[in-house]
């Protein structure tokens, strides 16, 4: 009997698991080369965010960033003819030398080149006088006045509007003197500046202090107040025959904030109605629970007349 010829299967699986390469040869080497080599390249062009090797930024107190206002004498700024103080003669420069050498060589230099001690951790740099380009407000006498006056925040350049109109007008002069031809002002710009700052009238510079201070002055003129409405809270801590002072007693959350906002706002609880109108705004900021608005009319007038008579 003739047998059926065997056929071999045209591909092994078995075979293959055995020895892969059969399949592949020497191709999957070049395969991870060029996997390595893409991971190199990509690695390569990471900047500092994709390696993550920025260092965090940590923030002082922000309440150090926040500047109080300086202390200030009172003083009388005089007059000044904008049209006389406009012209540059040579006892104005003289007087503006002198004026610069007390309030602005620190930052701007003694020859105003911008390279003063005080200047040097500055950002951007102060002024360099010389240079024509580059002015934030301009560099003619207007603008220059407008500098002094108010200040450029951004810049670091602090007002100078203490100083007498002619000492600034003396300062702008000598500083326009650094360069070979600053630029004009018209008349009309002239004319403009004393309209805006009523250079011909004079000014009042009246006295201030930092707020800090201020806050500190406030609460020491207040500190008895609150020391004696606190012996009276406590004084007053049994029961007592008068509804008001129950009624207080029962309503009252912060006993001397009440009292210390009633007696600062004397002048509007005059009234029961007034009285009835500033606990109804927000009877929590005052001390009070919110079932005092529950009230009805003869328990307000007992709280008012009870109030009124102890925030005296």
């Amino acid at each position: 009997m003739e047998q059926s010829p065997q056929f071999k299967e045209e591909m092994d699986f078995r075979d293959l698991l055995r020895a892969p390469g059969k399949l592949f040869g020497y191709s999957y080497i070049y395969f991870l080369l060029l996997l390595l080599g893409l991971g190199m390249l990509y690695a390569w062009n990471l900047n500092a965010i994709g390696k993550n090797s920025i260092v965090p930024l940590v923030l002082s107190d922000s309440s150090a960033f926040v500047k109080d206002i300086p202390l200030q004498s009172p003083s009388v700024l005089p007059p000044v003819d904008v049209q006389v103080a406009s012209k540059s003669t040579p006892e104005l420069i003289a007087r503006g030398r002198e004026v610069f050498k007390a309030n602005c060589i620190s930052c701007h230099g003694e020859d105003g080149l911008g390279d003063g001690p005080a200047g040097l951790t500055l950002n951007p740099r102060p002024r360099n006088f010389h240079q024509a380009g580059g002015w934030t407000n301009g560099a003619k006498i207007s603008e220059i006045y407008r500098t002094l006056q108010e200040g450029i925040v951004k810049n670091g350049m602090a007002s100078f509007s203490y100083l007498p109109p002619s000492d600034r007008f003396a300062l702008i002069h000598l500083i326009r003197s650094f360069q070979p031809a600053p630029p004009a002002d018209t008349e009309q710009e002239i004319a403009l500046l004393e309209t805006t700052y009523q250079l011909s009238k004079g000014s009042v510079i009246p006295a201030q202090i930092p707020v800090h201070d201020a806050i500190k002055h406030l609460v020491a003129e207040h500190a008895a107040a609150q020391d004696s409405l606190k012996a009276f809270v406590g004084s007053h801590t049994g029961q007592s025959p008068d509804p008001g002072t129950e009624l207080f007693r029962k309503l009252a959350v912060n006993p001397v904030r009440c009292l210390t906002a009633c007696r600062a706002r004397r002048d509007e609880i005059v009234s029961t109605e007034g009285f009835v109108r500033l606990v109804s705004s927000d009877p929590v900021a005052l001390g009070l629970r919110p079932s005092v608005l529950s009230l009805d009319q003869q328990e307000w007038s007992l709280l008012h007349a009870y109030v009124v008579a102890e925030a005296r």
